[in-house]
């Protein structure tokens, strides 16, 4: 099968040429002085992106090896674990709190809506034995986000060690564990930092070292392991085991990207662009996923499949005639959905304009009724500012 023209889906999205020459860096030994001068500026770099003075930690797996370890790590049995259900991810997360020997306490809502706070404080004060909140900051399934500033300082007023997963959050927002009291924080390259899949990128709070050491069982001697990269590489500078030297050199060359860009800037250019697809979408006379706009996240834009068109046609024909890669729903939304990604590079005039207008003729292509250019023409007028934007960072 031919590869696409350009990838839009929603990660691993396309990386920077930048990104594609520092891979073929040399192949180090991971003990060579050099490796390990490097290894400590990612992890700075890093520090930088997460906005904490909290330990880091870069575990050698995609992204949900680090959610998955979090919940190994913490977890004892019969610990009871808030968990907060706006989207796919969230209810997933319930699998490893089970495994782990916890109770899931389940708050759900539907899966194009966010999290109220409220309904956060009012479920802790109802049951004052729960220990931990696990919660999805991006549902990029639903192209959604939570409100986890809020929930996790309520979290953190009833003592509560909380679990945030930032796969796709990381980038597209400007935060920090401290401010938004969350305790780990789990993301992944691939997304909106613009980067290659293989790494789990963590923040861990002191507490929740102390939570993890302070189990009946500490998780020691194990894959899963985040006790075992503090034992080893952040007190003895020594690594568990072989880390992933490509992926670090990847991962050296976006947090660099992104900090030279500035990390406002970036987020700010992300979420230029989500607005703008939207405003496309919408000028269609398609309807997004999310109930309201406030919630709308910047790494993807779902939309509502039309009537009349199944996902798979679509986005097949968008691959198939014009070699534009979008995905589709995920699991219980498979079907109901599409989703254009804008994260990286990607995020950008050219690309969006790109995007919005093979999705216009894609459109027409199967029969929907289209206005060429309304779509394009929308998200490009939301730009009106990009010029001054430009203008600043320079």
């Amino acid at each position: 099968m031919d590869w696409p023209i350009v990838n839009f889906a929603a990660g691993p999205v396309a990386v920077s040429e930048r990104t594609l020459r520092d891979l073929a860096r040399p192949m180090l030994y991971h003990y060579d002085p050099a490796f390990i001068e490097f290894f400590e500026q990612t992890l700075a770099l890093l520090k930088q992106v997460y906005r904490t003075q909290y330990d880091v930690v870069i575990m050698q797996g995609e992204a949900i090896l680090g959610l998955e370890a979090t919940a190994a790590s913490l977890i004892s049995p019969g610990d009871k674990v808030l968990n907060l259900v706006s989207g796919v991810f969230g209810k997933w997360y319930e699998l490893f709190i089970e495994k782990y020997g916890g109770v899931a306490v389940e708050l759900a809502v539907p899966y194009n809506e966010a999290i109220d706070p409220e309904d956060v404080r009012s479920a802790l004060q109802q049951d004052p034995s729960i220990k931990l909140l696990s919660v999805v900051h991006s549902e990029t399934p639903s192209g959604t986000i939570n409100p986890v500033k809020d929930i996790g300082n309520i979290a953190k007023e009833f003592g509560v060690i909380t679990v945030m997963d930032t796969v796709s959050g990381l980038g597209g927002a400007v935060f920090s564990p401290e401010e938004w009291a969350i305790d780990v924080a789990v993301a992944g390259p691939q997304k909106c930092l613009g980067g290659t899949p293989g790494l789990a990128l963590m923040a861990v709070s002191p507490e929740a070292w102390k939570a993890m050491e302070t189990r009946k069982n500490p998780l020691r001697g194990s894959y899963l392991s985040i006790l075992d990269w503090k034992d080893a590489w952040i007190e003895n500078h020594r690594f568990p085991y072989t880390p992933s030297v490509g992926e670090i050199y990847a991962l050296e060359s976006v947090l660099s990207q992104v900090l030279e860009e500035g990390l406002e800037n970036y987020v700010a250019r992300h979420q230029q662009i989500s607005h703008a697809c939207r405003e496309g979408v919408k000028a269609l006379g398609l309807k997004l996923w999310a109930a309201r706009e406030e919630i709308n996240g910047t790494a993807v834009t779902a939309v509502t499949v039309p009537e009349g068109i199944t996902d798979e046609q679509l986005r097949g024909h968008l691959r198939a005639c014009y070699g534009v890669m979008i995905s589709g729903g995920y699991g219980e939304l498979a079907g109901r959905l599409f989703r254009l990604g804008h994260m990286g590079k990607v995020a950008h005039p050219t690309y969006l304009a790109a995007q919005l207008g093979v999705l216009e003729r894609s459109l027409a292509d199967l029969g929907w009724p289209v206005e060429f250019g309304a779509g394009v023409g929308a998200a490009m007028a939301d730009l009106k500012d990009w010029q001054e934007f430009v203008n600043s960072r320079s």
